[in-house]
Parts: structure tokens; sequence; C-alpha cells
């Protein structure tokens, strides 16, 4: 067993969405910034500038090396990922991989196979709406059986990418993304319906998907249904060139005794009772967020609660659909 750090030295590693991983690793007191990397120098010297972050690399490899570093946190292109967390897990570094997980789940496989032989290593991906107060709640809910047995739920998410993002950026090439609204969305759409509903076992897929944008290589709009082993089906929906420049977020559960919204937050029981807030005992629920918990994982030797094996998982159904909507028939999930 590894011995129990009073603080954990963290590389960030790509400085897009790593802007928002520093900001929140800073709000941390157990968290220390010990490095950044990024291949282009001019944000690390924006970074460097606004953080006073002194160790910066270009090579991420020279990072996940580093003796003063405890963990990484993996915020670049999704092509990256795997690579990134296969050089730092095997330097004894633990993860953060921001969503989604990897581009594939052959790709999330390599990653399992290497966390399989360091034991002590946390890797965890940064899924945040497992952290939403309203959705722990719902899913201690459902798994105390309170709205029956679940046997249908749906989610969407719809929003509009920015302009600046529909040309250049990496998000609209497949090559380094891997895929377009429903890898990138959709995971974390999937992800929090799926562990909502306990975790089932996926069985078989259908999707489609649509790209409506000449100029990207990838989907701006997918659709799918997913049947799980213990009956129960859900339907999921994400797009990025829909018009709805606030975004637009659902999800609903039904159970043969009730049923669970979230956004906006609200329970429907059999007998006519509605829960739209939470009672003063469902407040204690202390949430963290994917960063604490992190840290808190490391500190005190726990799993997290959103470890790769899941994101794996997560990964087999988006490639079943994406398989689907290129057969234009139902896949089954292995």
């Amino acid at each position: 067993c590894m011995f129990q750090p009073k603080t954990v030295k963290i590389g960030i590693i790509g400085l897009g969405a790593g802007r928002w991983h520093i900001e929140s690793f800073l709000a941390i007191p157990e968290a220390k910034i010990s490095a950044i990397c990024d291949i282009d120098e001019d944000k690390i010297k924006s970074i460097t500038t606004r953080y006073g972050i002194i160790r910066s690399y270009t090579n991420y490899e020279e990072l996940c090396k580093s003796d003063d570093i405890d963990a990484v946190s993996i915020c670049t292109p999704n092509y990256l990922h795997t690579p990134i967390a296969l050089c730092a897990i095997e330097n004894g570094k633990h993860i953060l991989c921001e969503t989604p997980l990897s581009t594939t789940s052959e790709e999330a496989e390599k990653i399992l196979k290497i966390a399989s032989k360091f034991p002590d290593i946390k890797a965890m991906t940064a899924v945040r709406f497992r952290f939403n107060r309203d959705a722990i709640y719902i899913r201690n809910v459902i798994s105390k059986g309170d709205i029956g047995n679940v046997y249908y739920g749906f989610a969407s998410y719809f929003k509009q990418l920015a302009r600046s993002l529909r040309k250049t950026n990496w998000r609209i090439k497949k090559e380094l993304s891997g895929g377009g609204t429903l890898l990138d969305n959709g995971f974390n759409l999937l992800d929090l319906i799926w562990w909502i509903m306990g975790c089932p076992e996926p069985v078989e897929a259908f999707g489609n998907i649509h790209s409506e944008n000449p100029d990207t290589s990838v989907e701006d709009l997918a659709i799918a249904m997913i049947r799980f082993r213990t009956g129960a089906t859900i339907t999921i929906e994400s797009g990025w060139k829909t018009f709805i420049h606030d975004g637009y977020m659902a999800l609903r559960i039904f159970g043969t005794k009730g049923n669970a919204t979230l956004w906006p937050f609200r329970i429907t029981m059999e007998d006519g009772r509605h829960i739209t807030t939470r009672t003063a005992d469902h407040s204690r629920i202390i949430t963290e967020n994917p960063f604490m918990h992190f840290v808190n994982c490391i500190m005190s030797n726990k799993s997290p609660i959103s470890n790769i094996e899941q994101g794996t998982i997560v990964l087999k159904m988006l490639d079943a659909i994406y398989q689907s909507a290129k057969e234009g028939k139902v896949v089954s999930i292995k």
C-alpha cells in the first residue's frame, strides 16, 4: 500500500480544458499543481503568467517521468488520451482523464490492461454530472426501490456549438476527436443515466447519426436506444448544431411505482406524491466535484466512483451506436 501523502502533486496536460482543471485544483488545499504541459508555448506562457506555475513541459512523456508529480490530469484532444494514460500509469502516476475516456472501447481497454498491473494507481474519468446533488439523490431513490422496477429512461443534451469551433477546432476532426456530439456530450449523458439506473449490463444498441455541417468529419446529431439485461431500455439524443443557444438538457426515468426527473428535479410517486425539493435529510448528501473526489481517493486510498472500467463500458455502448448507425441494424454489445 502506498503511503498517504499530505498533498497531491498534480501535472496538467493540455491547456485548453486544462484551464478549468487548474482553477478546480487550485481551490483544493490538499492539491498542488506542480507542472503544466502543452505543445503550444503561447498557452504555457499565458498560464504561467496567470497562475504562477513555474514548471512547464512541451512533451508529456517528460512530465509523466517527473518524480515530483503524483497524479496527472489529461485534458488533451481525445486521440491522445490513451497514449498519455498509458505513459502516466507506467510511470506510477494516478490519472484523472477528461471525458470521453478514450476514442473507442478498444483503446480504453489498453488503459485497463496497464492499470490492472498497478493496483495502487487511481484511474478516474472526470464525469461531472455524477457529482450533481439531484442526480445522486435520484440514484439513491432508485437503488432503494422507491420508484419500483425501472423499465425506461431517456436523456437529451442539445446545444449550439460556437461558430468559432465549427471549422478549426479539434472536436470536429474525426482523426483527433474520434467522433462528434455522441462521443463529446453523449459520453457524459449516457454515463449519467446509466449510473443513475445502477449501471445495468447493456445488451444491444440501435442508433442513427446525422452530419449536417460540410466542414466537419463528425456527427452533429445522434439518437440511440439501448436495451439492458434487466429488460430496461433507454433512449439518448445528443446534438450540437440545434440552434438551441442556451442549451437544453432533459433526463427522466420511469419505474413501476413512480418516475424521476432531473432538470428540473422532481420525483413523482405511485400514491400521487411529488418530491420537488430534497428534504433536510437529503440535503446532507455531501457533493464533491470530480477534482475533490480524485484527490480524496488518492489521499485515503479509495476507489473512484467513476472508474475506468465503467468508462470502458460506456465506450462499448457508444461504439455499438456508431456501428448500428453505419450498418442500419441493431448491434449486440459484448
